[in-house]
């Protein structure tokens, strides 16, 4: 690929720069695309980091402001994806432009021009782009990111100068990924790219045809096909979910005034707090909300219910809730019992047995399409690792939040009577706290 560079020689003139990457046959729609933000779907091993680096590369010469400097990003889904393979690419790439500088500690490099290109890896590292500005941005592997990270973060920090973006990743069933490409294909702001295994020839064909063999159908279905109708192994509410959906469980489903509303929550430090709002209707459990957010304190998070309308009748928390800090002695229980009060604390559960208590609660449940789509997702995709252990990731939190609502049903709700009205005063308290740990 070969630039002009930004930098003028005062004799010669504008000086070419040549930057040893060609590119892929495949990815040339995704360099020379007129729309502002890209969807691109890709299959395994189809070169897409190397392109999309070189793309941040590209964009960040050809940027003419000199103040203030332009900035980029690449969003990545870990800090050792980032480190180890991306900012080796982009060292690499730049090695032939003059006077680059690069910070190891920072990961960033500086151009010639001034242009920064930062990356960012890891579950919350997206979070340091808050108040920034940025011309464009790469989000990579975004079903391995969290949701927020695009319309909360990222999108508002390219609103100074028009930024653009790409993001991308490879299917992953159901979830995050797929719900923005289905989006943006009603937009006429973003170009969408579904590129499958198929339609390159980034492998050898009888490479191709052995990992056929390999793997199993609904792997190769969503990792080379960019299939994301193909289930994901090991996701423990898929298939549930699936059959809510297809039940009408998932419409339009409003708060009751005259109702209770109960609050299942999982407390987050580095990593994000949910908060599920659930009513008993009857026989069944009403999803009405859902709220996620990261970065806040529990003042925040409890002054955000209050603002509610609802009539509370517990906040049900997860039992670490009760271990002290070491900074003040006091434990987040007592806080909370400040600012909420009604707080019941779930007994500590095998993970197995709240996976079966969800399982089970899930069947009783109709959730607000307009208000907990996010946290439906993240139960959607919600997997166990090949070890056997439940992935920590961005679905982890609303799953979290859910089993502790779903092991404490009988504890809150169940003593509820017909009316689903019962003040939460006299017998219900009493019950609720000889229930509490």
């Amino acid at each position: 690929m070969t630039l002009t560079d930004p930098l003028f020689d005062e004799v010669a003139g504008p000086k070419p720069i040549t930057i040893p990457y060609i590119p892929r046959r495949h990815l040339l729609p995704i360099h020379y695309s007129p729309k502002r933000f890209q969807f691109a779907c890709m299959h395994r091993r189809a070169g897409k980091t190397v392109g999309l680096v070189n793309h941040i590369v590209k964009k960040a010469l050809e940027n003419t402001r000199t103040t203030p400097p332009p900035r980029y990003a690449y969003v990545g889904p870990s800090f050792a994806q980032a480190k180890d393979l991306v900012w080796g690419y982009l060292k690499h790439y730049t090695s032939t432009l003059p006077d680059t500088k690069f910070s190891e500690g920072e990961l960033h490099a500086i151009l010639p021009n001034r242009a920064q290109i930062n990356l960012y890896g890891g579950a919350g590292a997206y979070e340091r782009m808050r108040g920034l500005y940025f011309d464009g941005a790469v989000l990579d592997e975004f079903s391995l990111l969290n949701p927020a990270a695009w319309s909360t973060v990222v999108r508002p920090c390219l609103a100074d100068y028009k930024g653009w973006a790409v993001v991308s990743g490879t299917s992953a069933g159901d979830d995050h990924f797929h719900e923005l490409k289905k989006r943006a294909e009603k937009q006429d702001n973003w170009d969408v790219h579904i590129i499958p295994v198929t339609a390159t020839d980034a492998l050898d064909p009888d490479e191709v045809i052995e990992m056929t063999a390999d793997m199993s159908a609904s792997e190769y279905a969503r990792e080379m096909l960019c299939d994301f109708a193909a289930p994901v192994e090991g996701a423990y509410y898929a298939e549930i979910i699936n059959e809510i959906k297809l039940a009408g469980n998932v419409t339009r489903v409003p708060w009751q005034p005259e109702s209770l509303t109960f609050t299942w929550w999982d407390l987050g430090i580095d990593d994000e707090t949910v908060i599920w709002f659930v009513q008993r209707i009857g026989k069944a459990l009403h999803v009405v909300d859902y709220y996620a957010n990261t970065g806040k304190g529990l003042e925040f998070y409890s002054q955000y219910c209050r603002s509610k309308p609802y009539s509370y009748g517990a906040h049900v928390f997860p039992h670490d809730v009760k271990a002290r800090e070491l900074g003040t002695g006091r434990s987040r229980y007592e806080i909370l019992m400040e600012l909420l009060g009604d707080i019941v604390v779930c007994p500590l559960h095998s993970v197995e047995d709240g996976i079966n208590a969800t399982r089970a609660v899930l069947r009783q449940c109709y959730f607000n399409e307009e208000t907990t789509g996010p946290g439906l997702s993240a139960l959607s995709n919600y997997h166990r690792t090949e070890q056997g252990r439940p992935l920590h990731n961005w679905a982890s939190h609303a799953s979290d939040a859910f089993r502790t609502g779903a092991m404490c049903l009988n504890m809150t709700m169940g003593m509820l009577n017909s009316s689903n009205v019962l003040p939460f005063t006299g017998p219900l308290r009493r019950r609720i706290k000889r229930n509490r740990i």
